[in-house]
């Protein structure tokens, strides 16, 4: 092998190739490092693929195969960064220090300790990575259930997957991402303190705090016409700082994406369902009328809309239960609650209710539709009212009906045989019902009729 010695070079140069690769990072050692790399059998296999490549006279730099670097191996979610093969004309130095005695020294006439370095191999190609790494937002909470590749986001997070709080000023600048895991929401933030009294800015954040005491949830595009009515007349971004301080949303839910007052969870509290997310989807062979209306940039006002006097222009529009001018709507938010929980689905109504005031939406606004096409869409959607009231009537009186049976039948039956007792039961209890000819059906109709019920006799079958 070849000797660096006193500036010059002696000696054979190695044969063995070698090649290296620039680790982007400070690794807490070379075992770690190797980890994050795919360990020895990883690159081993990228080293194999390469060399293949090469046979086959493929050296364009997008056919070179290239290495993956994971900062967080264990994580199955982490984006690597990649790093590519590059060839180069380096040696890797063995470098050695020969300790003199001081003894030897005074002889040698050397006062430094002698230091060698021998070539031990040549470096013909080297990984680089030039590459920007992707942005990941981490949820350190979840990195143990994350391994579990199989699990769904459902299992992960039972509920509201996070809880995004921005607090953004002239002096504050943070970002927090919360999962349902964690029990508090954001607090209030005292942004009295960055703000001087008195200023246009403070008068813009007071009021939208007032409007946040008037009630605790708010869509945004409700909100932005509140301050216009009061003379605030402000851009999107503008609006989004006031809100930053003194509101948090949720990422998804029945809340979704609506401003929440900091310290309030509508999660615990039950009388925040008259503020949950309803939507409206435009059917798609109706949306021609949606882009005409966008095209000429005409906007309606968020009262037109919550009133149901004017049909939407967006494909898609949220609305806030307790905005909306219906009747019906209004007496079924406040009725008293059949659920303790606030679910990620339907929040605090059951699923049925819920589908049931998302049909009366699509009836109302289908209804006012000013072109011809909507018809069938809104026989479906009555159909589908009464199919849902209908199917909860039905177990509703099927729980009756059992609840009836179930203390009336010991009863009756204390001295019949057990054997026969729910038949003679039953052929009693049918049997004692009138028979109304005035107003029901003849014999010739009850014997079709699809209400009447036959009781067998099993043992003489």
């Amino acid at each position: 092998m070849g000797v660096i010695k006193d500036g010059s070079i002696s000696g054979v140069l190695p044969t063995n190739k070698v090649f290296t690769v620039n680790y982007p990072g400070y690794p807490s050692s070379i075992e770690r490092a190797l980890v994050t790399l795919g360990g020895t059998h990883g690159i081993a296999k990228v080293r194999t693929s390469a060399r293949e490549l090469q046979s086959k006279a493929q050296e364009s730099r997008e056919s070179r195969s290239k290495i993956e670097l994971h900062f967080r191996p264990e994580d199955p979610y982490s984006h690597p960064v990649n790093g590519e093969v590059m060839p180069c004309n380096h040696f890797v130095l063995k470098l050695s220090k020969h300790n003199i005695k001081e003894d030897e020294r005074q002889i040698l006439e050397r006062p430094e300790d002698e230091i060698c370095a021998d070539i031990v191999g040549h470096v013909s190609e080297s990984y680089y990575f030039n590459g920007m790494a992707d942005y990941q937002h981490v949820l350190a909470v979840h990195a143990d259930i994350a391994r579990k590749k199989k699990r769904t986001w459902a299992d992960m997070e039972p509920q509201f997957v996070k809880i995004i709080n921005i607090v953004r000023d002239k002096y504050i600048l943070t970002m927090v991402f919360a999962a349902l895991t964690f029990i508090h929401v954001p607090k209030k933030v005292n942004w009295e303190k960055f703000i001087s009294k008195g200023t246009e800015e403070w008068q813009r954040q007071m009021a939208v705090c007032d409007l946040f005491d008037e009630r605790p949830v708010w869509i945004r595009e409700h909100l932005s016409q509140n301050l216009s009515n009061k003379g605030l007349e402000l851009t999107t971004n503008v609006i989004k700082r006031f809100l930053f301080r003194a509101a948090y949303y949720f990422s998804n839910g029945p809340f979704l994406r609506f401003w929440i007052r900091k310290g309030y969870d509508p999660r615990k509290d039950p009388e925040s369902r008259i503020y949950q997310r309803i939507d409206f989807r435009v059917p798609e062979s109706l949306r021609s009328y949606c882009n005409r209306g966008i095209e000429s940039g005409s906007k309606h006002t968020w009262e037109d809309l919550c009133g149901f006097r004017v049909f939407p222009y967006k494909c898609q529009t949220s609305f806030q239960l307790f905005d909306l001018v219906d009747d019906y709507i209004q007496l079924e938010i406040k009725k008293p609650l059949t659920q303790t929980s606030c679910t990620l689905a339907t929040g605090w109504f059951p699923p049925h209710v819920l589908e049931i005031l998302r049909s009366r939406v699509a009836v109302r606004f289908l209804s006012i539709y000013p072109l011809p096409g909507a018809e069938s869409y809104l026989e479906r959607s009555k159909r589908k009212i009464y199919a849902i009231k209908e199917n909860i009537a039905n177990k509703e009186r099927s729980r009756e009906c059992g609840i009836f049976i179930r203390l009336v039948f010991p009863i009756c039956c204390k001295d019949i045989d057990q054997e026969n007792a729910s038949k003679v039961f039953l052929q009693e209890l049918f049997g004692g019902f009138q028979n109304n000819n005035g107003g029901g059906l003849q014999d010739d109709e009850a014997e079709n009729s699809d209400e009447e019920y036959h009781i067998f006799d099993g043992s003489n079958s």
